[in-house]
């Protein structure tokens, strides 16, 4: 600053004033109405002394060292440690002009009226805590120059601003507005460069907008939300796993953090979930990678568990839309676009977490007849291998939830050639999938002849624990190029006598199971044992892995316990170990919450596992339920789980 009045000395004439920054206690702004306020004494004093009659000689020597120390400033590389000490010591002063402070900044032209005792005095001081050195040192330069001095960091832009905006200067505050945006690439770019800028700059502009009132800065934070938050697809790749945004998470307050999180999490609807549930997916890879041991990514986790929670959930609900219209999971399984190992996940996560009665039926539809059935699934023995393991686990849920499905007619929605393959994969006929006011349900002139699904007692429920959503000791089993399929017996009832095809057709479908089905009936304990080594270990750990070996096993099995509409649970306690037994893996943990919850009815069980394959950390939507590691909670029916001996 000395080098440019030195410069302009002759345009401007002699230096009259002095710019100093110190912790004064000196008002933040000194309008007219505190005109009266008492001065700082030291303020007094280095007015006393340069209206004294050496007054001219001290401000000469002041202006020739300060002088000195800028060119010290621009040769600090070539000075030595003497030169670096008076570097130090006029960093804080500035000579000036009164008449261009006067011009450039209303309020160097309300503190030099004639109500101020400071507008006669030769130095004048500015906080230090409100205004940074390099920042005052630019906007003087600005002030003779006009221009804006290239800041190296965002910092200095933020310091810059508040300077000048706290001396009046709205003309360089829209110039350093600008400067902030361009910064940070108008707020639309999602380079390595605004993933460490826009996090920084959101509590300068938020602080800014609350506390003072300041109308650029609220333009600007909402500018920084709308990239942070409104593109879940984009946005939850780069910024949500960056380091800069865990910062910003846990420097907001609770509520703000939240909410920030929110606005993501609404943003995620029937067109963009799949490429929301990539980004988490994406975004999880890359945060296992980045801080494997959560030691500062657990509020990103958080967000992610959320977001995957609600994407599923749509296309669960919707997946028949996604399955024949939406491009985006079609060329997935095409092989065109994202990763075998996102079908993965992604079929994984909907079956484990998002099927229920009511959408179990479009779910095996848009398994087996619209995405088994593409061309590329024929050459493709991996995603083969996916979809078929995807449809053992429909049809796991389905044997064992028959009778609340057909309750609350979760198939009757189904096609009747689609309703007719479920049955043969399932070998049983397709009346007993249909609840009682489906209109196929009373049709034909024999249908009171046929058997009836007799329901579940507690009597003949002990032996389904075995069987399970996807358990990792199935009763089902499939060998490569043949047709999966649930065998369930059907029992002959003794009233049931009429016609000879009739009963010759019911002497061949119990022919088969006849023998095993008395077996079991006299002797139930050794039957259970005998069934029991009957039943094959899943040899997959993945979705993607080996090939899936499961087997019917009818002597262990009886119909009644295959459809009944409730199982029998194991007696859990608190802090009990467990096994998950949906899981196609072994997967065990911690029995930490047992009760309601809000998301579902019922009673559940919330698990703490041993490994990072869960889907929360104890809390869902904002609601505690116990507390562990980011995607080691996991809330399960108490008949998914079975106890650890």
């Amino acid at each position: 600053m000395e080098e440019n009045a030195g410069i302009q000395a002759d345009q401007y004439g002699p230096t009259n004033v002095i710019v100093t920054l110190g912790s004064q206690k000196v008002p933040a702004k000194r309008r007219l109405s505190q005109s009266k306020l008492p001065m700082n004494q030291k303020v007094a004093r280095r007015r006393c002394q340069f209206d004294s009659s050496s007054s001219s000689k001290s401000m000469d020597q002041d202006v020739d060292s300060t002088e000195e120390d800028e060119c010290t400033e621009e040769d600090k590389e070539e000075n030595d440690y003497s030169d670096k000490k008076t570097l130090k010591k006029q960093q804080t002063r500035w000579s000036c002009h009164t008449h261009v402070l006067y011009k450039e900044s209303p309020y160097f032209e309300s503190l030099f009226g004639e109500n101020f005792i400071e507008s006669k005095a030769s130095i004048v001081y500015l906080p230090s805590s409100i205004i940074d050195r390099i920042a005052l040192s630019n906007i003087i330069k600005f002030m003779y120059t006009h221009k804006i001095t290239k800041s190296k960091t965002l910092k200095e832009l933020c310091d810059m601003y508040s300077a000048a905006d706290y001396l009046g200067m709205d003309k360089l505050c829209i110039e350093l507005t600008e400067l902030l945006i361009e910064s940070v690439h108008n707020c639309i770019c999602y380079c390595t460069s605004c993933i460490s800028s826009v996090p920084e700059l959101f509590p300068f502009c938020r602080t800014r907008s609350l506390e003072l009132q300041d109308e650029k800065m609220a333009i600007m934070t909402q500018k920084v939300i709308t990239i942070l938050a409104s593109d879940p697809e984009k946005t939850l790749s780069t910024y949500w796993t960056s380091r800069h945004m865990a910062k910003l998470l846990i420097q907001l307050p609770q509520d703000v953090s939240q909410a920030l999180s929110q606005k993501v999490l609404h943003r995620v609807n029937k067109s963009n979930a799949i490429e929301s549930l990539y980004a988490c997916f994406t975004a999880s890879n890359t945060l296992s990678t980045n801080d494997p041991l959560l030691s500062w990514s657990k509020p990103l986790h958080a967000t992610l568990t959320s977001v995957q929670s609600r994407a599923t959930k749509i296309i669960a609900r919707h997946f028949d839309f996604f399955c024949c219209q939406y491009p985006a999971l079609l060329s997935c399984i095409d092989g065109i676009t994202y990763s075998f190992d996102f079908l993965e996940y992604l079929l994984l996560h909907i079956l484990e977490d998002q099927m229920d009665c009511s959408n179990v039926g479009i779910l095996y539809q848009g398994i087996v007849c619209d995405l088994m059935s593409r061309h590329a699934v024929q050459h493709n023995n991996q995603v083969k291998h996916i979809l078929s393991v995807a449809k053992v686990m429909v049809l796991h849920y389905i044997t064992r939830r028959i009778g609340d499905i057909r309750q609350q007619g979760g198939l009757d929605k189904l096609d009747k050639a689609i309703l007719k393959l479920l049955a043969d994969d399932l070998d049983v006929r397709p009346k007993s999938l249909i609840s009682s006011n489906h209109p196929l349900f009373h049709r034909g002139i024999f249908s009171f002849l046929l058997p009836s699904i007799p329901n579940l007692n507690s009597s003949t429920s002990t032996n389904t624990n075995g069987l399970s959503r996807h358990s990792s000791r199935s009763t089902l089993r499939t060998t490569s190029g043949t047709t999966r399929r649930v065998s369930l017996p059907v029992i002959n009832h003794e009233n049931s006598s009429t016609s000879t095809s009739f009963a010759s057709q019911l002497t061949r479908l119990l022919k088969k199971f006849g023998s095993s089905h008395n077996r079991r009936r006299h002797n139930s304990a050794s039957t259970t044992t005998t069934g029991s080594s009957q039943q094959q270990i899943l040899s997959n750990r993945t979705l993607s892995t080996s090939t899936v070996r499961t087997s019917v096993s009818t002597s262990s099995t009886s119909w009644s316990q295959l459809l009944g509409g409730q199982v029998s649970a194991p007696m859990v306690g608190m802090h009990k170990r467990v096994q998950l037994t949906r899981r196609p893996t072994l997967t065990v943990g911690t029995v930490e919450y047992i009760g309601h919850v809000n998301f579902a009815d019922g009673v559940w069980v919330g698990v703490e596992l041993d490994r990072r394959v869960g889907k929360n950390d104890g809390s869902v939507d904002g609601h505690r339920y116990f507390i562990s590691s980011p995607n080691r909670g996991v809330f399960v029916r108490p008949e998914d789980i079975s106890l650890v001996v």
